[in-house]
């Protein structure tokens, strides 16, 4: 039976710090267990039935060390204060923050529930999300719109033998377009199995960097169908997920040697407000550990009036930001721009993003074998199941150099701002 629909809960608990260190040696991690008064378990203990929430409280911390992180709970901002000194082997500390899925719908849902915004921006995004035009395409008449506009070959690379995860709410496993697939998986939401996905996010996302064609009629919607699929879920059922939480799965990521990570998820950040040291971080040691990093710029935008810097992650300079485009190749209307360019927090490609056709959970409450959704969710695995791509084709690149390649080889866009694309559309290698 089909979840039913209740309010979201905040995965991101309060008097929890995400803790940036100098180095994970021996005397660095002394030192700071010394400083904070907690007792530091290394994340190469976690397990399949051991997990990061499992493990802190008040005298227990968790390291991540592939990432030089530490997560503390209960700790007194005071103390923190004192330990991020220039001396300590403390670079720096922040409050835990909630993530939520960058998805058009659940900025429907949330302007209906709040009404906080004019009935006639509600009228527009709904009849945006019921217009269904044609799917066939004039290049390859059995795939999607976002297949054919991002040049994906019938005969071209699939990604065989390269792991790629999608960090999310999870995969609806039993969806009969992934029968015989090999899939690994963890979930690092408390409760929640990582192969049922309450939610349909992370089906949808996973059908569309990784998935296939349909079994009901043959239609082509994937883009890396013999990727290795390594599946996280870092989001609630309802669509929250926590900075521990997301830390924790990259971590694991790496440890499953993924060369490609999928982040269709963030949290909006204001105006003139830098990146998340943490995020930077994390994406430096994934490209040093040869992962790319993709993750959704976010859907706070009001276009044409109003456009929204890029969310967290996105906007950290070592993770590559996602823009959505829609049918005729424009911004999509809710996608955000590099308004914080100067800062991080640019838009570096753009991939589709709006009426995307993929698969789906049947245990969502509006559970379905396949949906079409828009978001800047839906535009990012594009780009991560085409990272793939390239990752198959030129194997002894590094992630840094992926990265370079998907935008050397875009689309132009040129009646499009950079702010907004970046340096255009991705393109199938």
């Amino acid at each position: 039976m089909p979840a039913q629909p209740t309010a979201i809960k905040n995965q991101a608990k309060p008097g929890r710090y995400v803790v940036l260190l100098k180095s994970h040696s021996n005397q660095a991690i002394k030192k700071v267990q010394k400083e904070l008064g907690v007792q530091l378990t290394s994340s190469e203990e976690l397990s399949d039935t051991l997990r990061a929430h499992q493990v802190l409280d008040s005298n227990t911390g968790l390291l991540f060390n592939h990432l030089n992180i530490a997560v503390v709970d209960n700790i007194e901002e005071a103390k923190l204060q004192r330990a991020a000194t220039s001396s300590s082997a403390v670079l720096y500390w922040e409050e835990e923050r909630e993530f939520r899925t960058a998805n058009e719908l659940e900025q429907l849902r949330e302007i209906k529930q709040t009404q906080q915004l004019l009935q006639q921006q509600i009228e527009q995004l709904e009849e945006m999300i019921k217009v269904r035009e044609n799917e066939n395409g004039t290049q390859w008449e059995t795939a999607t719109w976002g297949v054919n506009a991002v040049a994906l070959k019938k005969d071209g690379f699939t990604g065989k033998g390269v792991n790629v995860a999608v960090l999310d709410t999870g995969l609806y496993a039993a969806h009969p377009d992934f029968a015989g697939r090999v899939v690994e998986g963890k979930s690092f939401i408390p409760n929640e199995a990582w192969d049922a996905d309450g939610n349909g996010h992370g089906t949808h996302c996973v059908g569309t960097a990784l998935g296939s064609v349909t079994q009901q009629d043959g239609k082509r919607y994937g883009m890396a169908h013999e990727a290795t699929m390594v599946i996280g879920k870092v989001l609630s059922d309802r669509g929250s997920g926590s900075t521990s939480g997301i830390v924790d799965a990259i971590d694991w990521a790496l440890e499953k040697k993924c060369r490609i990570v999928s982040l269709s998820l963030g949290s909006p950040v204001r105006v003139g407000q830098a990146p998340s040291p943490i995020f930077e971080q994390v994406g430096r040691k994934a490209l040093e550990n040869n992962c790319l990093l993709i993750a959704a710029a976010g859907n706070d935008s009001r276009r044409p009036n109003m456009p929204r810097p890029v969310s967290s992650p996105a906007n950290a300079e070592s993770i590559m930001a996602v823009a959505a485009v829609d049918r005729q190749l424009n911004v999509a209307s809710f996608s955000n721009g590099g308004i914080n360019a100067g800062d991080g927090g640019k838009v570096d490609i753009a991939a589709p993003g709006v009426d995307v056709f993929s698969t789906y959970s049947e245990n969502a409450s509006d559970g379905a074998l396949y949906v079409r959704l828009s978001g800047t969710s839906m535009a990012t695995p594009h780009v991560a199941g085409i990272a793939a791509l390239y990752c198959e084709a030129f194997p002894s690149l590094s992630a840094a150099e992926i990265w370079l390649k998907l935008e050397k080889n875009v689309k132009s866009l040129p009646d499009q701002l950079i702010r907004d694309v970046g340096q255009g559309l991705v393109q199938a290698i």
